[in-house]
């Protein structure tokens, strides 16, 4: 059944929006990954010196490489973070689709932060573009799960306020590493990269110390979460 629009009167299509909204955007990440892939060429030489100077200009390539990688880890993780947080959006209007197609913006323009990181790694402007993009990058997603939660506008009625403010902090958390880690990247760009490296362990502190987990009679848990409180009680609803 067709639902309206939060901010507008017009009819919306719960499921057909939502589904052109995630595939719509799981598209755009996977051709951010695959553009970074591109970006690392395999060295041209003659066969006659392959053996002797192959090695060398393959290692030329570790900075490219490692650059790669964190970017390949780093769409990953959101793409991760989007799924989880689309799965529990329930409607949709035009303020959560701008917000998310600020998300992908940010997400577009990986490949060329990854690429200048690659090619001047030892540069601090490089590690603040990289940084900066991925501190937007964070703050868009956070900002777009931000506005669907709140006051439980966008998402189940039902859904545990824990589950929400534990997310908030989880979407928070590595953007804010990624700030801290500018200063540090003008100083001495690879002091900048170790503060990115440190960032998964912060943010399971952060999410484990700030929004933790527990039972309903307080203690901690971590078999009983508000996710699973949530979802049995949706297949309570089905049955």
């Amino acid at each position: 059944m067709p639902e309206h629009s939060v901010n507008e009167g017009t009819p919306v299509n719960r499921e057909l929006g939502m589904e052109r909204i995630v595939f719509f955007s799981d598209a755009v990440m996977a051709i951010a990954i695959t553009l970074l892939a591109i970006e690392i060429k395999v060295p041209v030489v003659t066969a006659e010196v392959a053996r002797s100077e192959l090695p060398a200009l393959l290692s030329k390539m570790a900075p490219a490489i490692m650059s790669f990688v964190i970017s390949f880890a780093v769409i990953g993780i959101y793409w991760m973070s989007h799924h989880r947080y689309f799965g529990l959006v329930k409607r949709y209007d035009n303020r959560l689709i701008l917000l998310n197609l600020l998300f992908l913006l940010f997400i577009a323009s990986m490949p060329f932060a990854a690429s200048l990181l690659g090619q001047y790694a030892y540069l601090s402007l490089s590690v603040v573009v990289y940084s900066a993009d991925v501190l937007a990058l964070g703050l868009s997603l956070g900002a777009t799960w931000w506005y669907a939660s709140h006051n439980h506008r966008l998402v189940d009625e039902n859904l545990d306020q824990r589950l929400i403010r534990r997310m908030n902090v989880r979407a928070l958390a590595a953007p804010i590493i990624f700030l801290i880690s500018i200063p540090f990247g003008l100083f001495k760009p690879l002091w900048g990269m170790i503060v990115w490296w440190a960032s998964p362990l912060i943010v399971l502190i952060a999410v484990r110390f700030i929004a933790p987990e527990k039972k309903d009679d307080g203690h901690y848990s971590s078999k009983q979460t508000p996710r699973r409180k949530h979802n049995q009680r949706i297949r309570k609803k089905d049955q």
